[in-house]
């Protein structure tokens, strides 16, 4: 119950990236015939994500992660923007990088989200009239909470002010309709593989304009000379993959997910009455469910239910042993107290209706246990 970290690669996917392996071995940048087949796989993908994404073109260039896609992405807007703008609610790879640019000397303003976990507005306009020619970086998806931003709402207010702007979609490939890409133009779109059943070790970055890229890699000429280094064709061609085998059953999967997230919940909050859901709930995609579990210790929740074979996550790095409460449920005004009693639950397409029975049913037990201990 933790696919918001990770998915397991489908079988397809796995014999795909085999296959690449035995027959596209060849290095993509070779002059001669024998990279030639991992040339093509390179193009394919590239028409693929523009098929399914709906992008303008099919300027994307690979990664080797969605941390290093959004780590592009956030340096190359720094060069080009006057200030970062992006939100306390953020994943830690853009707040991270956002830290480190304002170290350098950029600066950097992270904004306030409201209670129900959205981006605030208000206070983004009111950043974008203070700094001109800005850039903004926003999650179309809060990898915690699972709240869907309003990204035509912030894609209108950043062209209004003629700001630059990157969309981290890692968590919404494969979880929502995303056919409206093209409609809101960004400057930088990021996503990865293994958020949809495809190989961990490979993302995307959609660039608009090439030459906006600040390269954080260079000493080749690989991907027009924007990002260097030899493509991982046999990753890349399981992203493909992945990316077809999801959308040729793309409302089927977003309906199973929804589904699952509904059992779930529907047991844990009918026998534990006071258990919350945090962030929008009306507002949410299909998967995720971030509950608070009020009163008890979160980590020990976690704890007990992975001994059971339930495996979940408070979405926070440990230090010291103990997980930081969480960075963005902090930011939406949760109590430390609060934050370290929520855990986060994120269903997948290789889930069953019966597996979020069960594991809902055994949640709800461990956590009336620890109330009990707790109180």
């Amino acid at each position: 119950m933790d696919h918001n970290a990770t998915t397991p690669p489908l079988p397809e996917v796995v014999e795909t990236v085999c296959e690449a392996l035995r027959t596209a071995y060849g290095n993509p940048s070779s002059g001669h015939r024998q990279g030639e087949p991992a040339r093509r796989l390179l193009q394919r993908a590239r028409e693929t994500l523009q098929g399914y994404l709906s992008t303008p073109d099919d300027k994307f260039f690979f990664t080797g992660s969605g941390t290093e896609a959004n780590n592009l992405a956030l340096r190359s807007l720094a060069r080009h923007g006057s200030c970062i703008i992006t939100t306390a609610i953020e994943h830690s790879s853009i707040l991270s990088c956002a830290t480190r640019l304002q170290a350098e000397g950029l600066p950097t303003e992270v904004i306030t989200a409201t209670a129900e976990g959205e981006v605030d507005l208000c206070v983004l306009r009111q950043q974008l009239l203070a700094h001109r020619h800005a850039a903004v970086s926003i999650q179309w998806i809060n990898n915690e909470t699972g709240v869907i931003q309003p990204v035509r709402e912030i894609t209108a207010l950043a062209r209004e002010h003629g700001a630059l702007l990157h969309i981290d979609a890692a968590q919404a490939i494969g979880k929502i309709d995303t056919n409206f890409i093209e409609e809101l133009d960004p400057d930088f779109l990021s996503l990865t593989a293994h958020k949809f059943n495809g190989p961990a070790g490979v993302g995307a970055l959609y660039a608009r304009q090439p030459t906006l890229i600040d390269p954080l890699c260079v000493g080749g000429g690989q991907q027009g000379g924007w990002h260097a280094g030899t493509e991982n064709t046999a990753g890349i061609a399981g992203l493909q993959r992945a990316l077809e085998l999801r959308y040729s059953k793309h409302h089927e999967a977003i309906a199973h997910m929804a589904k699952l997230r509904d059992i779930f919940e529907k047991t844990v909050l009918g026998r534990c009455s006071w258990v919350l859901i945090n962030g929008n709930r009306d507002k949410r995609v299909c998967n995720t469910s971030n509950l608070c579990f009020e009163g008890i210790d979160g980590q020990a929740l976690v704890g007990r239910l992975d001994t059971l074979g339930i495996y979940c996550s408070q979405s926070s790095a440990c230090t010291t042993g103990r997980p930081e409460p969480s960075h963005v449920l902090r930011a939406m005004g949760l109590s430390e107290a609060q934050a370290y009693a929520s855990v986060r639950f994120s269903f997948g397409v290789t889930n069953t209706y019966q597996e979020a029975e069960l594991a809902a049913t055994i949640v709800a037990a461990e956590a009336e246990h620890l109330k009990r201990i707790f109180a």
